[in-house]
């Protein structure tokens, strides 16, 4: 580190008066023209705002603030009351929205509407625009395996993994 950038790591602690300048610092500080000029700007820099905290008169602020507040704890509660309203309408609309349209496709036939829907579904996924049919054959039948051993769906652990699978996780951690 030079001499240059260690005065200049020092310069807040020295202008904090939590630390002072060693003889040969001096001796660079009057040397050098650059550390000069920011030894300069850091002392400048540290006595902006001392005039400004000794015109201000703390009790009307604190006065001020405790008025603000009180006056947020009052509005505080008929807001929160406003959501909970708004809350509770919006979970009996929910609730009644899932109930009619229970009735309507009777309790065990699924909707033929969400059906339709899903098959049109069409999810953008980019990681899969660049494979070959053959590798998106493999990725289907991937997301089709059962589980298998009775796995709760914690990942395996390397040992488990065949060397197809091992070279999948070390592609994917490619990128």
């Amino acid at each position: 580190m030079s001499d240059c950038e260690w005065l200049s790591d020092r310069m807040p602690i020295v202008a904090l008066g939590q630390a002072g300048w060693t003889p040969d610092e001096i001796r660079h500080l009057n040397e050098c023209g650059s550390c000069r000029r920011e030894w300069e700007l850091v002392q400048v820099a540290s006595r902006l705002g001392e005039e400004a905290g000794l015109s201000l008169d703390p009790t009307p602020i604190a006065a001020a603030v405790v008025r603000r507040l009180e006056s947020e704890r009052h509005g505080g509660r008929l807001r929160r009351r406003a959501w909970s309203f708004a809350a509770l309408a919006a979970a009996a609309a929910v609730v009644a929205a899932l109930w009619i349209g229970g009735l309507e496709n009777g309790p065990s036939k699924p909707s033929p509407r969400g059906t339709e829907v899903a098959g049109r579904l069409s999810i953008p996924l980019p990681e899969l625009e660049g494979l070959e049919p053959a590798e998106l054959d493999s990725v289907l039948q991937t997301m089709d395996e059962p589980t298998v051993n009775g796995s709760t769906g914690d990942d395996p652990a390397l040992g488990d993994l065949n060397i197809d699978e091992l070279e999948r996780v070390l592609n994917s951690w490619e990128g």
